[in-house]
């Protein structure tokens, strides 16, 4: 039998057995497509928004990350510049104006995609969204925000706008979605906390495949609830 005879009795089958047509199914899939359906949600994301910030950043340090907090986009050179001066790491980001534009004393370097991040170094890029329901940054890659930044520098400083944290993943993935309705990015790494790793007997080992260290700053007014 033919793989065209064999799946026509199956579309019969299945249409005697459902009593349902080819246009119908067709006609339900497309509107589950059109208008999926609500998955529920965690108790963090019905919470008013002012939590998830709170959440966010206690589940980022618990697992080892910093988190900085600042008024507005504008100061972020500042606040990067004073945390690096303690490791004397240059500094390198990627084709994003957000960051390529602020008012830095001590320019960073753009990143050359031939070029390997040696020790010592640390990234900046932005991320896309941030997730509070388990602490977890959305990067979204891309020219401007490299994946190669987030993983091969020893640090890596990650911008997140406070009206980006979202309470679940759900959210997470819609606005994504939204943003990128032709085709999403190439790569959607999803980061909580710097790169660690252990072995049998429970010896912890930081940057065995990222960064040894993750700097998260959030910046901007806090949102409404």
């Amino acid at each position: 039998m033919s793989r065209t005879a064999f799946l026509a009795r199956v579309r019969t089958a299945v249409e005697a057995a459902s009593g349902t047509t080819a246009t119908t199914r067709q006609s339900a899939v497309a509107g589950r497509l059109t208008h999926p359906p609500t998955h529920p949600l965690p108790a963090c994301a019905k919470a008013p928004s002012q939590d998830w910030e709170i959440n966010l950043i206690d589940a980022l340090e618990a697992r080892g990350a910093k988190v900085i907090v600042i008024p507005d986009l504008a100061t972020l050179p500042q606040s990067v510049e004073s945390h690096l001066q303690q490791q004397t790491a240059r500094l390198l980001i990627g084709d994003d104006p957000r960051l390529t534009t602020l008012p830095w004393s001590i320019p960073p370097q753009r990143w050359n995609p031939e070029q390997k991040p040696e020790d010592g170094t640390a990234a900046l890029t932005h991320a896309f969204a941030a997730v509070a329901e388990t602490g977890t940054l959305v990067l979204a890659s891309s020219t401007a925000s490299p994946a190669t930044l987030a993983f091969l520098p020893e640090t890596h400083l990650v911008a997140v706008a406070r009206n980006t944290v979202m309470g679940s993943f759900e959210a997470a993935f819609t606005g994504l979605r939204n943003a990128f309705p032709e085709r999403l990015p190439r790569a959607i790494n999803l980061v909580s906390g710097p790169s660690r790793t252990s072995d049998i007997e429970g010896r912890l080992v930081k940057g065995a495949h990222g960064p040894r260290r993750l700097v998260v700053i959030l910046y901007g007014p806090q949102p409404a609830s």
